[in-house]
């Protein structure tokens, strides 16, 4: 049982790296998609990396090779057994993170991923039932951390032509429009400015302050920024004097002022919607 945590999982491991490793270089991969049309957990999870994934392979080589070169070595007495389990468990905790992000955050898991995490944990059950239980608090313990954290998921808002309200329930400014569009019986899709996806979204644009409006038509679309303007635009389509002509047009004035929106990051400390401007700490 031993010889099998020790040398035959980490040699099997290693060889299953190596030919994840091998395959991607060749334009292909273990990792397949449930939907053909679209991206593997490989590839999604790729794209929460911030360089190329095949760097993360090689570390993967390098990280399983380095624990069955000590899982020999330990077996045979050569160095003492805790080097084993410290590059071991080390790995475990960090495959631990990288998976649970990648639950948090991505659609689809990485198939090779959890390969990857299936052995190391098998190789720690193996190799010790002792560490494998010291391990589970602390695994337990990413999980949950990971689980209170606002991680942006790979989602999409904007799916297809429409009218999308960037807002907020406790929003005066989102309030207005939101009562402009019910009473010209202008449908639209409304997304929660509380979604960190949302937030982030806002940020890119250097917006500070909800309402925002998003128009899509086809490979159209139009953004506009408070409730002042969003209302003047509708305003203006109903005389026939809008048109969208580029590809992504974005209308916020530099000289906004301040009752046109409610700043975002403080949204939490509005009670009443008699408080237009969105400033009470």
């Amino acid at each position: 049982m031993k010889k099998l945590g020790f040398i035959v999982t980490p040699l099997l491991f290693l060889l299953y790296i190596v030919i994840e490793t091998y395959l991607k270089l060749n334009a292909s991969s273990l990792c397949t998609s449930s939907q053909p049309s679209e991206p593997s957990g490989c590839e999604l999870a790729g794209a929460l990396l911030n360089f190329d994934a095949i760097y993360l392979n090689y570390f993967g080589i390098l990280a399983a090779l380095t624990i069955l070169i000590l899982g020999i070595l330990s077996y045979k007495k050569i160095i003492p057994e805790i080097l084993f389990f410290v590059v071991l468990i080390s790995s475990v905790l960090f495959e631990t993170i990288m998976l649970g992000y990648q639950y948090f955050a991505s659609p689809e898991m990485c198939k090779f991923c959890m390969g990857i995490y299936a052995f190391l944990i098998i190789t720690l059950f193996l190799a010790s039932r002792k560490y494998f239980l010291l391990t589970i608090p602390a695994i337990i313990s990413l999980v949950i951390a990971l689980s209170w954290l606002a991680i942006p998921q790979s989602t999409t808002f904007v799916k297809k032509d429409g009218t999308y309200l960037l807002q907020s329930e406790s929003c005066p400014h989102c309030k207005k429009v939101k009562d402009y569009m019910k009473e010209n019986n202008i449908d639209y899709t409304k997304i929660d400015i509380g979604k960190i996806e949302a937030q982030h979204f806002a940020t890119f644009l250097n917006f500070k302050t909800i309402p925002i409006l998003i128009t899509k038509e086809g490979k159209n679309i139009k953004i506009i920024n408070g409730d002042k303007d969003i209302i003047a635009s509708y305003e203006t389509i109903s005389t026939g004097e809008i048109t969208i002509e580029e590809s992504v047009s974005i209308d916020t004035a530099f000289n906004v002022v301040e009752e046109e929106g409610c700043g975002f990051a403080s949204l939490q400390t509005i009670v009443t919607e008699a408080e237009s401007d969105c400033t009470k700490k």
